[in-house]
C-alpha cells in the first residue's frame, strides 16, 4: 500500500507576518483540503480534491493586496443527467483588504475591496468564494456534449440559440388576422395581372 503525503501549509496569514516579511512582496504557494467547507456552502458539490492557491500579498497605502490563482478539481453533477462530472478550475483572485473606515478610494482599484474583520487574511475563505463564484452553470459529461439533446414523443430540449431561432421563425410565419384578407386579395391581384 502506497501512501501519498500531501504537504499542507497554513492558509491564514496575519497582518503582522505580512508587514514583517523581509521582502516587500510576500509570495505563497499553499495547498489545503477545503472540501468540507465548500460542500457546506454548496451541497451540490460531490467531491473536491485538495486546492492549491499561489500568489502574493503586498502592502499598499494602508491596504493589503492579494493577487493569487486558485487551482481546484471538483466533482459536480451534470446539468442534464446528474451524473458525476469532474471539472478543473483555474480562478484568479484580486482582492484588497482595508481597515474599517479606511479612506482607500474603492472606485479606483481593480481589486475587490474587503474590510478586514480581524488582523489576518484567510486564503481558504478567498479560495472558497472564488471557486463557488466560478463553478459553471452548465456542466456536461463528455458523452453528453457529443450527443443530441434529449427528446420525447411530444417534447424536446432546445439550446437557447435554437429556441430564439424557433421563435423568430414562428413570428415570421404567423400572419396578423387583420391582414389575412388583404394578403389573399394581393395574391389574387398578382395572379390576375399575370393572365393579362
Amino acid at each position: 500500500m502506497n501512501l501519498v503525503v500531501l504537504e499542507v501549509r497554513k492558509m491564514k496569514w496575519t497582518i503582522r507576518e505580512i508587514r514583517e516579511h523581509p521582502e516587500e512582496i510576500v509570495p505563497f504557494d499553499e495547498t489545503s483540503d477545503i472540501k468540507a467547507e465548500l460542500i457546506k456552502r454548496d451541497d451540490s458539490i460531490i467531491d473536491v480534491e485538495p486546492v492549491r492557491i499561489s500568489g502574493y500579498f503586498v502592502e499598499v497605502d494602508e491596504s493589503f493586496l492579494l493577487h493569487a490563482e486558485v487551482e481546484a478539481t471538483l466533482t459536480v453533477p451534470s446539468s442534464r443527467s446528474l451524473k458525476p462530472v469532474t471539472i478543473e478550475l483555474n480562478v484568479p483572485i484580486r482582492e484588497r483588504y482595508v481597515y474599517p473606515n479606511s479612506q482607500v478610494a474603492m472606485d479606483t482599484t481593480e481589486e475587490v475591496v474587503l474590510e478586514l474583520e480581524e488582523e489576518a487574511i484567510d486564503l481558504a475563505v478567498a479560495a472558497i468564494d472564488a471557486i463557488l463564484l466560478n463553478i459553471p452553470m452548465q456542466v456536461l459529461a463528455p458523452e453528453e456534449e457529443q450527443s443530441d439533446l434529449p427528446s420525447g414523443s411530444d417534447w424536446t430540449v432546445l439550446t437557447e440559440e435554437a429556441f430564439i431561432q424557433q421563435k423568430e421563425q414562428e413570428k415570421a410565419e404567423s400572419i396578423d388576422p387583420r391582414f389575412a384578407s388583404l394578403k389573399t386579395l394581393l395574391e389574387q391581384s398578382d395572379t390576375s395581372e399575370g393572365k393579362d
